[in-house]
């Protein structure tokens, strides 16, 4: 699939998403459920995010990747004009593109789908056990799709940031992305490449997390008594 058939298939999963519809009720379950599993990540990853090398790249990928921040107006920009931006960002970045919203986009799925299992325990301060028979009903395949990707996503931001051909084609297109029209998928990929710049290896790094979060839903789907504590 290229880079491109794979924005198309990634944003037309986007937009029908349940978020999109007027339901407010839905919303602030989401909102509440993000809340909680962004307080177990850092928790989870707290000695990653407390490394000042570190903590743009663990940031970026809680808030911009799982998170979904600026996903609205990127995935909008995208749907308007595909074959102009194709035609206009390097193909590199646009590989990166790529793999970066279908992660962000499985990310908003998956967050769907257990808020909808959840139902009306989101109304309510939300107990771990129930998060836990909620989390075992889900998607295990698309959970693990879901970590392939954050680890891969590593090595595309790599080959970035260690490339100063790729950077130096990547500032010229700035000024004709932005008057394209470009501006929020522009923006997003060059704060994604100024954050983890300093990060020594983001491939290395991405492949820990997608490793403790691989280890955490091995330990949720097999019943573990506590499957957040001490994950190595």
């Amino acid at each position: 699939m290229s880079a491109g058939e794979h924005l198309q298939d990634s944003l037309n999963r986007f937009f029908q998403l349940r978020q999109h519809q007027d339901d407010a009720v839905f919303l602030a379950r989401l909102a509440r459920l993000r809340a909680f599993q962004r307080d177990r990540f850092l928790a989870t990853h707290r000695d990653l995010f407390d490394d000042p090398r570190l903590r743009p790249g663990i940031g970026f990928l809680l808030d911009d990747v799982y998170g979904g921040r600026d996903l609205p107006p990127v995935a909008r920009e995208i749907r308007r004009a595909l074959p102009k931006a194709m035609r206009l960002l390097p193909d590199r970045v646009m590989v990166t593109s790529a793999s970066a919203l279908e992660a962000a986009i499985l990310t908003q799925e998956l967050d769907e789908a257990l808020a909808r299992d959840l139902d009306r325990c989101l109304d309510q301060p939300l107990a771990e056990a129930d998060y836990l028979a909620a989390y075992r009903l889900g998607d295990e395949s698309a959970r693990r799709r879901q970590l392939t990707l954050v680890a891969g996503l590593g090595h595309h931001i790599d080959r970035y940031v260690r490339s100063r051909t790729l950077q130096t084609t990547f500032r010229l297109v700035r000024r004709p992305a932005h008057a394209a029209g470009f501006t929020n998928l522009y923006d997003f990929m060059d704060r994604s490449f100024r954050v983890m710049k300093p990060v020594p290896s983001v491939g290395r790094l991405l492949e820990q997390v997608a490793h403790r979060e691989g280890a955490i839903l091995d330990r949720v789907l097999a019943d573990h008594p506590a499957p957040f504590k001490d994950v190595p």
